[in-house]
Protein backbone atom coordinates (compact mmCIF):
# COMPACT_ATOMS: atom_id res chain seq x y z
CA UNK A 1 0.00 0.00 0.00
CA UNK A 2 1.23 3.52 -0.68
CA UNK A 3 2.74 5.18 2.08
CA UNK A 4 3.93 8.64 0.95
CA UNK A 5 2.97 10.83 -1.10
CA UNK A 6 5.73 13.65 -2.56
CA UNK A 7 5.15 16.71 -4.34
CA UNK A 8 7.63 18.80 -5.87
CA UNK A 9 7.10 22.20 -8.26
CA UNK A 10 9.96 23.49 -10.31
CA UNK A 11 9.13 25.91 -12.87
CA UNK A 12 5.36 25.70 -12.61
CA UNK A 13 5.67 21.67 -13.16
CA UNK A 14 4.43 19.67 -10.84
CA UNK A 15 5.75 15.78 -10.24
CA UNK A 16 3.84 13.85 -7.66
CA UNK A 17 5.71 10.65 -6.70
CA UNK A 18 3.96 7.82 -4.90
CA UNK A 19 5.52 5.57 -2.82
CA UNK A 20 5.80 2.01 -0.87
CA UNK A 21 8.27 0.98 2.09
CA UNK A 22 10.52 3.98 0.29
CA UNK A 23 10.59 2.92 -3.52
CA UNK A 24 9.20 4.55 -6.09
CA UNK A 25 5.61 3.54 -7.58
CA UNK A 26 4.03 6.11 -9.58
CA UNK A 27 4.57 9.23 -11.08
CA UNK A 28 1.82 12.09 -11.59
CA UNK A 29 2.59 14.81 -13.80
CA UNK A 30 0.44 17.57 -13.61
CA UNK A 31 -1.33 17.76 -17.03
CA UNK A 32 -1.86 20.82 -18.48
CA UNK A 33 -5.67 20.85 -19.40
CA UNK A 34 -5.05 19.58 -23.03
CA UNK A 35 -7.65 18.28 -25.11
CA UNK A 36 -6.22 14.81 -25.06
CA UNK A 37 -5.68 14.67 -21.38
CA UNK A 38 -7.33 11.35 -20.06
CA UNK A 39 -10.09 12.23 -18.14
CA UNK A 40 -11.01 15.72 -20.08
CA UNK A 41 -14.87 15.67 -21.12
CA UNK A 42 -15.39 17.29 -24.83
CA UNK A 43 -17.95 18.66 -27.11
CA UNK A 44 -17.13 17.42 -30.38
CA UNK A 45 -17.57 16.89 -33.58
CA UNK A 46 -17.56 13.19 -35.50
CA UNK A 47 -15.08 13.47 -38.85
CA UNK A 48 -16.04 10.50 -39.96
CA UNK A 49 -18.08 7.27 -39.16
CA UNK A 50 -16.51 3.98 -40.54
CA UNK A 51 -18.62 1.09 -40.93
CA UNK A 52 -16.13 -1.61 -41.59
CA UNK A 53 -14.33 -0.54 -38.33
CA UNK A 54 -17.35 0.22 -36.35
CA UNK A 55 -16.10 2.90 -34.93
CA UNK A 56 -16.08 6.82 -35.63
CA UNK A 57 -13.02 9.61 -35.71
CA UNK A 58 -13.63 12.93 -33.29
CA UNK A 59 -12.32 15.97 -33.55
CA UNK A 60 -11.71 17.12 -29.98
CA UNK A 61 -9.59 20.05 -30.70
CA UNK A 62 -6.22 18.34 -30.05
CA UNK A 63 -3.40 17.66 -33.45
CA UNK A 64 -5.22 13.94 -34.25
CA UNK A 65 -8.64 13.31 -34.40
CA UNK A 66 -9.81 10.71 -31.62
CA UNK A 67 -10.86 6.92 -31.93
CA UNK A 68 -14.25 6.17 -30.95
CA UNK A 69 -15.60 2.52 -30.58
CA UNK A 70 -19.00 2.50 -31.66
CA UNK A 71 -19.19 -1.78 -30.33
CA UNK A 72 -22.09 -1.76 -27.84
CA UNK A 73 -21.35 -2.72 -24.58
CA UNK A 74 -22.94 -6.28 -23.78
CA UNK A 75 -25.12 -5.47 -20.62
CA UNK A 76 -27.36 -7.55 -19.21
CA UNK A 77 -30.73 -6.50 -17.33
CA UNK A 78 -31.95 -7.83 -14.50
CA UNK A 79 -35.16 -9.94 -16.38
CA UNK A 80 -31.39 -11.76 -18.41
CA UNK A 81 -32.31 -9.73 -21.39
CA UNK A 82 -29.61 -8.22 -23.86
CA UNK A 83 -30.29 -4.37 -23.02
CA UNK A 84 -30.85 -2.16 -26.22
CA UNK A 85 -27.53 0.49 -26.64
CA UNK A 86 -28.26 3.58 -24.70
CA UNK A 87 -26.65 6.27 -27.25
CA UNK A 88 -28.07 6.48 -30.39
CA UNK A 89 -26.25 6.32 -33.75
CA UNK A 90 -23.76 9.30 -35.06
CA UNK A 91 -23.12 10.68 -38.19
CA UNK A 92 -20.46 12.92 -40.08
CA UNK A 93 -20.65 16.29 -38.29
CA UNK A 94 -22.98 15.17 -35.39
CA UNK A 95 -21.83 16.59 -32.13
CA UNK A 96 -21.34 13.94 -29.48
CA UNK A 97 -20.36 14.23 -25.83
CA UNK A 98 -17.04 12.36 -25.23
CA UNK A 99 -14.40 11.70 -22.62
CA UNK A 100 -10.89 10.57 -23.17
CA UNK A 101 -9.46 7.09 -21.98
CA UNK A 102 -6.00 7.23 -23.21
CA UNK A 103 -3.75 9.65 -24.29
CA UNK A 104 -2.75 9.58 -28.09
CA UNK A 105 0.17 7.24 -28.90
CA UNK A 106 2.51 5.65 -31.40
CA UNK A 107 0.86 8.07 -34.25
CA UNK A 108 -2.65 7.19 -33.30
CA UNK A 109 -4.99 9.87 -31.61
CA UNK A 110 -6.40 9.78 -28.47
CA UNK A 111 -9.11 6.93 -27.04
CA UNK A 112 -12.28 8.31 -26.48
CA UNK A 113 -15.66 7.03 -24.58
CA UNK A 114 -19.11 8.08 -24.40
CA UNK A 115 -19.65 6.59 -21.22
CA UNK A 116 -18.72 9.85 -19.22
CA UNK A 117 -17.64 9.51 -15.47
CA UNK A 118 -16.96 12.21 -12.37
CA UNK A 119 -14.38 11.34 -9.90
CA UNK A 120 -15.06 12.42 -6.61
CA UNK A 121 -13.68 11.43 -3.40
CA UNK A 122 -15.58 8.44 -2.33
CA UNK A 123 -17.83 7.96 -5.58
CA UNK A 124 -17.39 8.08 -9.14
CA UNK A 125 -20.08 9.37 -11.28
CA UNK A 126 -21.70 8.16 -14.62
CA UNK A 127 -24.39 10.09 -15.08
CA UNK A 128 -25.21 8.05 -18.24
CA UNK A 129 -25.67 4.75 -16.96
CA UNK A 130 -27.90 4.10 -13.98
CA UNK A 131 -26.13 1.99 -11.83
CA UNK A 132 -24.57 1.24 -8.32
CA UNK A 133 -21.04 -0.62 -8.59
CA UNK A 134 -18.73 -1.04 -5.86
CA UNK A 135 -14.79 -1.39 -5.94
CA UNK A 136 -13.22 -5.06 -5.74
CA UNK A 137 -11.02 -3.55 -3.34
CA UNK A 138 -14.01 -3.69 -0.70
CA UNK A 139 -14.76 -7.26 0.09
CA UNK A 140 -16.57 -7.79 3.18
CA UNK A 141 -19.92 -8.75 2.14
CA UNK A 142 -21.77 -6.89 4.79
CA UNK A 143 -19.76 -3.51 3.62
CA UNK A 144 -20.47 -4.14 0.44
CA UNK A 145 -24.60 -4.09 1.09
CA UNK A 146 -24.62 -1.73 3.29
CA UNK A 147 -22.77 0.79 0.54
CA UNK A 148 -25.34 -0.66 -1.94
CA UNK A 149 -28.00 0.31 0.60
CA UNK A 150 -27.21 4.09 0.98
CA UNK A 151 -26.09 4.42 -2.71
CA UNK A 152 -29.56 3.29 -3.75
CA UNK A 153 -31.15 6.16 -1.81
CA UNK A 154 -29.05 8.78 -2.49
CA UNK A 155 -28.83 8.04 -6.30
CA UNK A 156 -31.39 10.29 -8.18
CA UNK A 157 -33.52 8.50 -10.91
CA UNK A 158 -31.31 8.18 -14.61
CA UNK A 159 -27.61 8.12 -12.79
CA UNK A 160 -24.89 5.99 -11.47
CA UNK A 161 -22.53 5.81 -9.07
CA UNK A 162 -19.52 3.88 -8.27
CA UNK A 163 -18.38 3.64 -5.09
CA UNK A 164 -14.13 4.11 -4.73
CA UNK A 165 -12.46 1.67 -2.00
CA UNK A 166 -12.31 4.96 0.33
CA UNK A 167 -15.85 4.83 0.71
CA UNK A 168 -15.59 1.87 2.89
CA UNK A 169 -14.51 4.13 5.67
CA UNK A 170 -17.53 6.70 4.60
CA UNK A 171 -20.76 7.69 6.25
CA UNK A 172 -24.08 8.49 4.50
CA UNK A 173 -23.83 12.38 4.88
CA UNK A 174 -20.60 12.07 3.18
CA UNK A 175 -21.28 10.09 0.29
CA UNK A 176 -24.38 11.99 0.15
CA UNK A 177 -22.04 15.47 0.07
CA UNK A 178 -19.90 13.93 -2.78
CA UNK A 179 -22.29 12.64 -5.12
CA UNK A 180 -24.06 16.82 -4.33
CA UNK A 181 -20.65 17.28 -5.29
CA UNK A 182 -20.82 15.21 -8.99
CA UNK A 183 -24.29 16.25 -9.83
CA UNK A 184 -23.31 19.80 -9.76
CA UNK A 185 -20.05 19.55 -11.82
CA UNK A 186 -22.37 17.14 -14.03
CA UNK A 187 -24.97 20.43 -14.38
CA UNK A 188 -22.18 22.72 -15.17
CA UNK A 189 -21.20 20.46 -18.27
CA UNK A 190 -24.48 19.98 -19.45
CA UNK A 191 -24.94 23.65 -19.38
CA UNK A 192 -21.79 24.58 -20.95
CA UNK A 193 -22.10 21.89 -23.77
CA UNK A 194 -25.39 23.48 -24.80
CA UNK A 195 -23.16 27.18 -25.07
CA UNK A 196 -20.03 26.08 -26.92
CA UNK A 197 -19.19 26.07 -30.53
CA UNK A 198 -17.49 22.31 -30.54
CA UNK A 199 -14.72 21.00 -30.88
CA UNK A 200 -14.48 22.44 -27.00
CA UNK A 201 -13.53 21.33 -23.88
CA UNK A 202 -16.16 21.25 -21.43
CA UNK A 203 -14.00 19.74 -18.22
CA UNK A 204 -10.25 20.60 -18.03
CA UNK A 205 -8.11 17.55 -15.94
CA UNK A 206 -5.49 19.08 -14.27
CA UNK A 207 -3.82 15.90 -12.25
CA UNK A 208 -2.53 18.69 -8.96
CA UNK A 209 -2.04 17.36 -5.76
CA UNK A 210 -5.26 17.98 -4.23
CA UNK A 211 -6.93 15.50 -6.75
CA UNK A 212 -3.71 12.59 -6.31
CA UNK A 213 -4.56 13.34 -2.82
CA UNK A 214 -8.14 12.22 -3.31
CA UNK A 215 -7.49 9.50 -5.21
CA UNK A 216 -4.26 8.00 -3.18
CA UNK A 217 -4.49 9.87 0.05
CA UNK A 218 -5.77 7.31 3.48
CA UNK A 219 -5.78 6.90 7.43
CA UNK A 220 -2.20 5.34 6.83
CA UNK A 221 -0.31 7.29 4.82
CA UNK A 222 2.84 7.90 6.35
CA UNK A 223 3.53 11.39 5.00
CA UNK A 224 2.75 14.17 2.56
CA UNK A 225 6.17 16.02 2.03
CA UNK A 226 6.14 19.25 -0.21
CA UNK A 227 8.69 21.30 -1.52
CA UNK A 228 6.11 24.42 -2.58
CA UNK A 229 3.90 26.16 0.30
CA UNK A 230 1.14 26.25 -1.94
CA UNK A 231 1.46 22.68 -1.96
CA UNK A 232 1.30 22.76 1.73
CA UNK A 233 -1.64 25.08 2.00
CA UNK A 234 -3.08 22.51 -0.75
CA UNK A 235 -2.59 19.68 1.36
CA UNK A 236 -3.65 20.83 4.36
CA UNK A 237 -7.09 21.94 3.20
CA UNK A 238 -7.70 18.34 1.66
CA UNK A 239 -6.95 16.85 4.90
CA UNK A 240 -8.44 19.37 6.85
CA UNK A 241 -11.64 18.63 4.22
CA UNK A 242 -11.27 14.82 4.47
CA UNK A 243 -8.66 13.21 6.36
CA UNK A 244 -8.31 15.76 9.51
CA UNK A 245 -5.79 12.92 11.43
CA UNK A 246 -3.49 13.52 8.23
CA UNK A 247 -2.68 16.69 8.67
CA UNK A 248 0.32 16.31 11.04
CA UNK A 249 1.65 14.25 8.82
CA UNK A 250 2.20 17.25 6.18
CA UNK A 251 6.22 17.56 6.00
CA UNK A 252 7.82 20.65 4.09
CA UNK A 253 10.72 20.14 2.68
CA UNK A 254 13.65 22.75 2.99
CA UNK A 255 16.94 21.29 2.47
CA UNK A 256 18.83 22.94 -0.36
CA UNK A 257 19.45 19.44 -2.29
CA UNK A 258 16.56 19.06 -4.55
CA UNK A 259 13.85 16.81 -3.19
CA UNK A 260 13.99 13.94 -5.53
CA UNK A 261 17.62 14.06 -5.99
CA UNK A 262 18.21 13.74 -2.04
CA UNK A 263 15.67 10.53 -1.63
CA UNK A 264 17.13 9.01 -4.91
CA UNK A 265 14.03 9.36 -6.99
CA UNK A 266 15.93 10.38 -10.12
CA UNK A 267 18.13 7.51 -9.85
CA UNK A 268 15.16 5.71 -9.67
CA UNK A 269 13.29 7.22 -12.83
CA UNK A 270 16.33 7.15 -14.79
CA UNK A 271 16.57 2.82 -14.51
CA UNK A 272 13.12 2.87 -15.00
CA UNK A 273 13.08 4.10 -18.56
CA UNK A 274 16.40 1.24 -19.16
CA UNK A 275 15.22 -1.84 -20.56
CA UNK A 276 17.33 -4.08 -17.72
CA UNK A 277 16.38 -4.18 -14.08
CA UNK A 278 18.18 -5.62 -11.38
CA UNK A 279 16.50 -8.25 -9.17
CA UNK A 280 18.53 -8.22 -5.91
CA UNK A 281 18.99 -11.48 -6.05
CA UNK A 282 21.31 -11.46 -8.96
CA UNK A 283 18.44 -12.05 -11.65
CA UNK A 284 17.40 -9.60 -13.93
CA UNK A 285 14.15 -8.40 -16.29
CA UNK A 286 14.63 -7.25 -19.66
CA UNK A 287 11.51 -5.03 -20.59
CA UNK A 288 10.99 -4.35 -24.19
CA UNK A 289 8.11 -1.87 -25.51
CA UNK A 290 6.79 -2.33 -29.26
CA UNK A 291 3.94 -1.07 -30.61
CA UNK A 292 1.99 -4.09 -30.36
CA UNK A 293 3.13 -4.90 -26.58
CA UNK A 294 5.25 -4.72 -24.02
CA UNK A 295 7.63 -8.36 -23.54
CA UNK A 296 9.33 -9.17 -20.19
CA UNK A 297 12.16 -11.44 -19.27
CA UNK A 298 13.46 -13.42 -16.77
CA UNK A 299 17.11 -14.11 -16.14
CA UNK A 300 18.65 -15.73 -12.99
CA UNK A 301 21.96 -13.65 -13.93
CA UNK A 302 23.95 -14.16 -11.39
CA UNK A 303 21.51 -15.78 -8.98
CA UNK A 304 23.40 -19.34 -9.26
CA UNK A 305 21.73 -20.41 -6.20
CA UNK A 306 22.93 -22.61 -3.59
CA UNK A 307 20.39 -26.27 -3.70
CA UNK A 308 19.24 -26.92 -6.75
CA UNK A 309 18.49 -25.27 -9.65
CA UNK A 310 14.95 -25.73 -9.80
CA UNK A 311 14.87 -23.93 -5.92
CA UNK A 312 17.13 -21.17 -7.60
CA UNK A 313 14.75 -20.69 -10.62
CA UNK A 314 11.60 -20.28 -8.24
CA UNK A 315 13.42 -18.03 -6.34
CA UNK A 316 14.11 -15.86 -9.50
CA UNK A 317 10.47 -16.04 -10.48
CA UNK A 318 9.13 -15.17 -7.03
CA UNK A 319 11.25 -11.83 -7.04
CA UNK A 320 10.32 -11.06 -10.58
CA UNK A 321 6.94 -11.82 -10.07
CA UNK A 322 6.65 -9.54 -7.35
CA UNK A 323 9.19 -6.69 -9.05
CA UNK A 324 6.89 -6.58 -12.38
CA UNK A 325 3.53 -4.65 -10.90
CA UNK A 326 5.59 -2.21 -9.60
CA UNK A 327 7.67 -1.72 -13.05
CA UNK A 328 4.83 -1.61 -15.18
CA UNK A 329 3.30 0.75 -12.87
CA UNK A 330 6.18 2.92 -12.90
CA UNK A 331 7.15 2.95 -16.45
CA UNK A 332 3.28 3.68 -17.73
CA UNK A 333 2.83 0.56 -19.94
CA UNK A 334 -0.58 -0.24 -21.15
CA UNK A 335 -1.69 -2.51 -23.34
CA UNK A 336 -0.52 -5.85 -23.73
CA UNK A 337 2.27 -7.36 -21.83
CA UNK A 338 4.29 -11.08 -22.12
CA UNK A 339 5.82 -12.21 -19.43
CA UNK A 340 8.32 -15.11 -20.00
CA UNK A 341 9.24 -16.85 -16.59
CA UNK A 342 11.77 -19.08 -16.51
CA UNK A 343 10.54 -22.50 -16.96
CA UNK A 344 9.37 -24.39 -13.84
CA UNK A 345 8.46 -28.10 -13.93
CA UNK A 346 7.00 -28.21 -10.53
CA UNK A 347 3.30 -27.25 -10.11
CA UNK A 348 3.16 -26.03 -6.93
CA UNK A 349 5.98 -23.06 -7.75
CA UNK A 350 4.25 -21.92 -11.29
CA UNK A 351 1.29 -21.50 -8.69
CA UNK A 352 3.27 -19.75 -5.96
CA UNK A 353 4.60 -17.08 -8.80
CA UNK A 354 1.58 -16.75 -9.99
CA UNK A 355 0.00 -15.92 -6.70
CA UNK A 356 2.53 -13.27 -6.28
CA UNK A 357 2.26 -11.60 -9.57
CA UNK A 358 -1.26 -11.42 -9.24
CA UNK A 359 -1.00 -9.51 -5.31
CA UNK A 360 0.57 -6.95 -6.73
CA UNK A 361 -1.13 -6.95 -10.00
CA UNK A 362 -4.05 -6.21 -8.26
CA UNK A 363 -2.81 -3.02 -6.24
CA UNK A 364 -2.19 -1.31 -9.67
CA UNK A 365 -5.45 1.18 -10.48
CA UNK A 366 -4.87 0.42 -13.90
CA UNK A 367 -4.72 -4.03 -14.13
CA UNK A 368 -7.65 -5.41 -15.93
CA UNK A 369 -6.82 -9.32 -16.30
CA UNK A 370 -4.02 -11.92 -16.21
CA UNK A 371 -4.17 -15.08 -17.20
CA UNK A 372 -2.77 -18.07 -16.00
CA UNK A 373 1.08 -19.14 -16.44
CA UNK A 374 0.62 -21.28 -19.91
CA UNK A 375 2.97 -24.54 -20.29
CA UNK A 376 5.46 -22.35 -22.41
CA UNK A 377 5.65 -20.19 -18.91
CA UNK A 378 4.04 -17.29 -20.35
CA UNK A 379 1.52 -15.14 -18.47
CA UNK A 380 -0.58 -12.68 -20.52
CA UNK A 381 -2.33 -9.17 -18.91
CA UNK A 382 -3.89 -6.35 -19.81
CA UNK A 383 -3.56 -2.84 -17.85
CA UNK A 384 -4.98 0.17 -19.50
CA UNK A 385 -3.04 3.04 -21.41
CA UNK A 386 -3.49 5.42 -19.07
CA UNK A 387 -1.76 9.00 -19.65
CA UNK A 388 1.43 6.96 -21.33
CA UNK A 389 4.63 5.75 -20.75
CA UNK A 390 6.99 7.34 -18.34
CA UNK A 391 9.41 8.42 -20.79
CA UNK A 392 6.34 10.26 -22.56
CA UNK A 393 5.18 11.89 -19.83
CA UNK A 394 8.74 13.27 -18.95
CA UNK A 395 9.30 14.57 -21.97
CA UNK A 396 5.96 16.13 -22.00
CA UNK A 397 5.28 14.79 -25.72
CA UNK A 398 3.22 11.91 -27.23
CA UNK A 399 4.46 8.86 -28.18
Amino acid sequence: MIDEIISTTRGGRVRIALREEGRLVDLIISGNGAPDTVGSIIAGRVNAVIPGMEAAFVGIGAERAGFLSLVPPRSVSESGDIEPDRFPPIHEGAVILVQVTKTAQAGKGAGLTRNISLAGRYLVMTPLQARIAISRRIEAPGDRAALESIMTDIAEPGEGFILRTAARDADASALAEDAAQLRGLWASIEEKRDAVTPPQILHGVTRGLAQVLCDAAHEGLRRILVDDRRAEAEAQAFCDAHLPDLGARIELWNESTPMFEALGMEDELADALEPHFNLACGGSLIIEQTRALTAIDINTGRNVGRTSRANTVCATNMEAAAEIPRQLRLRGLGGITVIDFIHMEDAADRDRVLDALMVGLMADPAFIRATGISELGLVELARRRGDGSLRARLEGVGE
